[in-house]
């Protein structure tokens, strides 16, 4: 058997030693004579039908002794490499905390892409879950818009894919009584909500059909948060009767634990839909519409289905439904819109990070790889194989991986904190749910495992390459300048480095020069030193039109009387706070609109008060604002933004004509609209990466509505003003809560919250890769100095000037880090496609910012090399000849 043995040895593998193979058949000699021995025994023991169980034997005892053998030369290159760690702690140091950077940073993102994306939403089959939507012919499959009652009735009716479809509508509602009054975020709903959700009520029941209906007693579900917070978590709670928005209404359930939809919602009540409601309000869209799929349908299925429902409307009703559709998505989808490509885009970056510190490592564990070629050499001249050699090079990058991975996981722990705790304002649903979980500690893991393959494979594999003996011996004792092929290796490292720093930092610097120009765009008012906050009377106890008007006259009286109040207005939707309510026109100067024309000139509608443009500096370029004098009996006035009143009148001055809107806002009595006395300035109403909406302003006095927001200039500090406003409204009614309590300052702070998070996040990764590439170029010019300090000595011993040293190794740097910034800016060319939707006012491929960054990471590259330069040019010719 051995003699067999060594001509297979002989034959693939010529090259090995015979002292060598004559090693290695003494191992296998005693291998063979364990497993003879254990054969022996069994076949004294065994009668001979048992041989296949003997052979069966035999087999797993020798697969024994060959696992424990390995195992056992494993663990000991565990501890040999734990032991070569532990006698370079710098070094060590310095590869496990840049991992960690990478690591940690990875897991992060990934921890808060886990949450927005991939998690499972908390209901049951959340995959089941859809939206349905109405929308436009020309956009057939587009993420929004709300539906009609009507329209809901008829989708619940004719569809054959959902188990059920549901509405709801999210709002505030004041809660009064055992406590103080206190806004509260809820939704009405339909009866099939909570059937659609498949949830159970932790106490009690859910709202069903029944409480749908009109006349139905008045109920209330209320959430875990809220029960636990307002009510003490008491089990008796279901039956109690609560003032909720002034209407007594009965709690006949308490939701588990996790459970909120919409988003942040607290307590759900139920859509009370009259029979005239069902009749007039088919071109109302106002609510949102859930269903749930059956379990043998498909989402194309289903998509297909509402088509053809969306069909029979509009032909069944052309003036409403004329040229619209209806589109489904899943619940994920809906509700995280286009947050989708802005998440993976973070963690694209986060991973160009990784990967450069996996570059940089892998150029570290080179030079120690190759600084440990003595030992390797001895190795393998008495008799390890180049598999055993690259498996304890290997080992050891995968200790320093899983030393990285671990340190990367305790950053992770705090970022995911600080991403957590984000304003909601940023804009990212569910980001709040950001946490270390089993996925992403699974996830880091894996990362830490790859990242060690990768940065130590190709040290592993060059290192222990050479196959004369000797010949690595004379090098590592320094007879020999740097190996070329280890020199280029190096410089490909250095190349991938500075390429990926170059997409990161041609994304930072688009996504900078956007956020500068967003920051330039005139909002159209003034936010210095103006607080805000919102009011909602109950309509039990302010149900007519002329108390809501003395209440608020009251209440701005009374606030515009403190010393550090310049003045005071109000507007039911404020700017910058997604609030959008558009009415179409109904007729112009008398003329009733076609409904093609009504459908084109739809106005974004908000009520003000008389002071409402003077406290927030809206100009007034024609006319006049509204007067005290425009109240209810008098002829009712609007005011036009200029973008309504181009859009109207076009060519026209609109000063004197009047217009009406399709809405009488809840009162009765005429349409809405009136004389336009007055052309207000333009309003970036939903951000300054949105035009302005062409607005109608009317005057809260003529159409006085339940709700306003309040807006106050303060002479000094607008946070100065919230507890004497909230004294003022406690002492005229205690049961209206003052909610929503913002400063203009922090209203327009929140309008660039995402852009802005973007920015912070993907400058910060390519700072880090800008900084490792310059350490990293550093480092490889440093070990080329020092390898060629002969080389250098003898030059300058010839002749040389030190100039020329000084130019010949920044040359070297410069020709690395020019290879890497041409690559990296025609890579970027095809990566920042991605960031398009991000942008505002700059093209992708924006030149200047191209050439900034080119230019930019050049001089860094210089600077970086400068320092071994000058240290090359300053090398001692006699101290350079007796280096060997």
């Amino acid at each position: 058997m051995l003699r067999w043995c060594d001509l297979v040895l002989r034959a693939a593998a010529p090259m090995v030693p015979y002292d060598i193979r004559r090693d290695w058949l003494r191992e296998w000699r005693a291998e063979f004579a364990f497993i003879a021995a254990r054969a022996a025994r069994l076949n004294k023991s065994m009668p001979i039908a048992s041989l296949p169980r003997a052979l069966g034997a035999i087999v797993h005892a020798a697969w024994l002794r060959w696992d424990r053998w390995r195992i056992g030369m494993i663990w000991q290159d565990i501890k040999h490499s734990l032991r070569g760690l532990l006698r370079k702690p710098g070094f060590t140091a310095t590869v496990v905390l840049t991992l960690a950077i990478g690591i940690g940073g990875n897991a992060a993102i990934f921890s808060a892409v886990n949450a927005v994306l991939l998690r499972p939403l908390p209901f049951a089959n959340p995959d089941h879950l859809v939206r349905i939507y109405k929308t436009n012919l020309t956009q057939p499959d587009q993420i929004g818009g709300t539906v009609s009652p009507p329209d809901l009735v008829d989708y619940r009716r004719d569809n054959t894919s959902f188990t059920d479809v549901a509405a709801y509508a999210e709002s505030a509602y004041p809660l009064t009584g055992e406590g103080p009054a206190e806004q509260i975020s809820g939704a009405q709903i339909t009866g099939g909500f909570f059937p659609v959700m498949a949830t159970a009520p932790k106490l009690g029941r859910t709202i069903t059909d029944d409480d749908d209906r009109p006349g139905a007693r008045d109920v209330v579900v209320l959430s875990h948060a809220l029960w636990a917070r307002r009510f003490g978590s008491d089990p008796r709670i279901v039956g109690r009767q609560l003032q909720i928005n002034g209407i007594s209404r009965e709690v006949v359930g308490v939701m588990p634990a996790g459970f909120q939809f919409p988003l942040q919602s607290e307590l759900w009540m139920p859509f009370k839909f009259t029979a005239r409601d069902l009749e007039t309000q088919r071109g109302a869209h106002y609510i949102d519409v859930i269903a749930r799929l059956k379990p043998e349908a498909s989402l194309e299925g289903a998509r297909q289905d509402m088509r053809r429902v969306a069909a029979r409307l509009a032909e069944a009703y052309p003036r409403t439904n004329r040229e619209t559709s209806a589109s489904v998505h899943p619940l994920r989808e809906a509700l995280v819109g286009s947050m989708r490509r802005s998440m993976f885009v973070l963690l694209g970056a986060v991973g160009l990070v990784l990967l450069i510190v996996c570059v940089n490592i892998a150029s570290l564990v080179l030079i120690r790889a190759v600084g440990r070629g003595r030992e390797l050499a001895v190795r393998a001249a008495i008799g390890a194989g180049r598999a055993s050699l690259f498996r304890s090079v290997l080992i050891e990058s995968v200790l320093l991986g899983v030393g990285g991975g671990a340190l990367g996981l305790v950053l992770a722990y705090w970022a995911t904190g600080a991403i957590a705790a984000l304003d909601p304002s940023v804009g990212v649903p569910m980001i709040n749910q950001t946490r270390l979980d089993t996925t992403v500690i699974g996830f880091t893991l894996l990362v830490s495992v790859v990242a060690a393959v990768v940065f130590g494979t190709m040290p592993a594999w060059q290192a222990t390459s050479i196959s004369d003996v000797l010949s690595r011996i004379r090098e590592e004792g320094g007879s020999t300048t740097s190996d070329p092929k280890r020199q280029r290796i190096r410089s490909f490292l250095i190349v991938a480095e500075t390429t990926l720093a170059v997409v990161l930092l041609v994304g930072a610097g688009l996504l900078g020069r956007s956020f500068a120009r967003l920051l330039a765009v005139d909002l159209g008012f003034d936010s210095a030193s103006i607080q805000t906050f919102r009011v909602t009377l109950p309509d039990s106890k302010y149900a007519q039109p002329l108390q809501r008007q003395e209440f608020f006259d009251t209440l701005m009286a009374r606030i515009a009387t403190h010393p550090s109040v310049e003045s005071v207005g109000g507007n039911t939707g404020l700017p910058l706070t997604r609030f959008a309510f558009g009415i179409s026109t109904s007729s112009v100067d008398g003329r009733t609109l076609s409904d093609d024309e009504q459908d084109a000139l739809t106005l974004q509608i908000r009520l003000v008060t008389p002071d409402y443009f003077k406290t927030m500096g809206i100009a007034i370029p024609r006319g006049r604002p509204f007067l005290s004098t425009d109240r209810t009996g008098t002829g009712p006035v609007v005011i036009l933004n200029e973008t309504a009143a181009k859009r109207v009148w076009k060519e026209v001055d609109p000063l004197g004509h009047e217009l009406r809107i399709g809405t009488r806002l809840g009162l009765g009595g005429e349409r809405a609209g009136g004389a336009v006395v007055g052309i207000a300035a333009d309003v970036r109403e939903f951000g300054p990466a949105v035009p302005a909406p062409p607005t109608l302003y009317l005057a809260y006095a003529q159409w006085p509505i339940s709700y306003l927001t309040l807006v106050a200039k303060s002479r000094g500090d607008a946070a100065s003003l919230i507890e004497p406003m909230r004294t003022v409204l406690r002492d005229l009614d205690s049961d209206v809560p003052m909610y929503a309590v913002r400063s203009m300052d922090q209203l327009v702070s929140n309008a660039i919250a995402q852009p802005r998070l973007y920015l912070v996040l993907i400058a910060s990764f390519a700072g880090t890769a800008m900084l490792l590439s310059a350490i990293g170029l550093y480092g490889v010019l440093a070990y080329a100095v020092g390898q060629r300090t002969r080389e250098i000595g003898i030059r300058l011993a010839l002749g040389a000037k030190r100039g020329e040293v000084l130019r010949m190794v920044m040359t070297q740097a410069g020709r690395l880090a020019i290879i890497g910034v041409v690559i990296g800016l025609g890579a970027a060319v095809i990566a920042t496609r991605a960031l398009r939707s991000q942008l505002f006012q700059i093209a992708p491929t924006d030149m200047l910012t191209y050439a900034l960054v080119g230019g930019g990471l050049l001089i860094v590259a210089l600077v970086a090399s400068w320092i071994p330069a000058r240290r090359a040019s300053r090398i001692d010719p006699l101290a350079a000849l007796r280096h060997d």
